[in-house]
């Protein structure tokens, strides 16, 4: 009896209690790296407290620029080429391999590498008596940008959100200025002065492409440049007490919604050209908002920011710095990683979303 006490607390301390427990197994979210007109064999891993346990992994989506395939049978036993077998053209279809779970991405031909990343598609584990929620694979290339605007050619549909006013359109600048090539950007045309800062701040708000299921995220950076037309950008006529990125989740908390912003006074912004670089981690300094004006803004726990990521409904980025007028633009935006790994946390893979979650500290709410 000691003893399993103590391997229950054990698993209780690691935040896999409640997935060793769990009837399903796991298909884990996962990052494939491939560069352009090439191709990479993915495996699929499945997660199962049972030590041992064989899975039957079966392909729920399909990618939408590249091609999946089968191991050819000689390649898949024996491990030479050539590696291409069978196409796989609809869903759902079941990864046959001799040696383990593999398919094979193949990129087309003649191909280049885009601003984000190359491809997505899903997939589902079996161990025989139940089958896991999907997993998805995120496809990437040399640079590992999962989503990226570069705006080499246009606004891709980024808009300003605040001043009081639903969203507008940002003003798109196809030359170069200084260190910015190809960019956006707004100018504030309204303000709301009370107590010295203005109540009424805008942001540059991301297209949908950033928003959804985006739990791969977590673990990279956030990184972007902004610089300043015009305004006053001294200390004493900054806004302050306010947050240069902002994220919110409609779902998250049982649709309640959650938002996790990064203080601006975690960094700086005199107006000049500058390039932040934000890491994706609860601890790099986010807070979340507590829903609540007598409540100070706190650290969120792993579980509050991967269950975040897992269901962005808004990527936001300050514009409004001053207490007066200003025109600031924005250029290369990207969420990415050093390496192409997954860092979402077995403990937060419980479902899609994240909402099923058993990281220390669990959920703040």
């Amino acid at each position: 009896m000691a003893f399993m006490t103590f391997i229950s607390q054990l698993l209780t301390l690691s935040g896999l209690v409640s997935l060793a427990c769990a009837a399903a197994p796991l298909s884990l979210h996962k990052v494939a790296q491939v560069s352009a007109g090439g191709d990479v064999t993915i495996s699929l891993p499945g997660y199962d407290s049972d030590i041992g346990t064989s899975f039957t992994a079966v392909i729920t989506s399909l990618p939408t620029d590249g091609k999946l395939y089968q191991l050819s049978d000689v390649y898949s036993k024996y491990g030479y080429d050539p590696k291409k077998g069978t196409e796989i053209t609809s869903v759902p279809t079941t990864v046959v391999d001799a040696k383990g779970i593999r398919i094979l991405y193949v990129r087309p031909t003649p191909d280049r590498e885009g601003a984000g990343d190359y491809d997505r598609f899903t997939y589902t584990v079996s161990d025989g008596t139940s089958t896991s929620v999907a997993g998805t694979v995120v496809v990437v290339g040399s640079g590992v940008n999962f989503r990226a605007s570069d705006f080499s050619s246009n606004s891709e549909s980024w808009v300003v959100e605040g001043n009081r006013v639903a969203s507008s359109a940002v003003t798109y600048e196809a030359s170069s200025r200084g260190s910015l090539n190809h960019y956006i950007y707004a100018t504030d045309d309204t303000l709301n002065m009370n107590g010295g800062n203005d109540q009424d701040l805008w942001y540059f708000s991301a297209p949908s492409k950033f928003t959804g299921w985006q739990g791969v995220y977590y673990g990279g950076t956030l990184e972007f440049t902004l610089s300043s037309f015009s305004g006053d950008f001294s200390a004493s006529n900054l806004n302050s007490d306010t947050y240069l990125v902002k994220l919110f989740c409609s779902q998250c908390e049982t649709n309640k919604g959650v938002t996790i912003g990064f203080p601006l006074s975690a960094t700086s912004f005199d107006g000049s050209t500058k390039t932040f670089s934000i890491s994706m981690l609860e601890t790099a300094g986010w807070e979340r908002d507590p829903e609540n004006t007598l409540n100070a803004w706190t650290t969120p726990t792993k579980c509050d920011f991967v269950e975040v990521l897992s269901g962005l409904t808004s990527v936001q980025i300050l514009g409004d710095f001053t207490k007066w007028y200003e025109s600031v633009s924005l250029d290369d935006v990207k969420f990415k990683k050093a390496s192409a790994t997954s860092s979402i946390p077995l403990c937060a893979q419980g479902s899609p979303d994240a909402s099923t979650c058993t990281c220390s500290g669990g959920f703040s709410y």
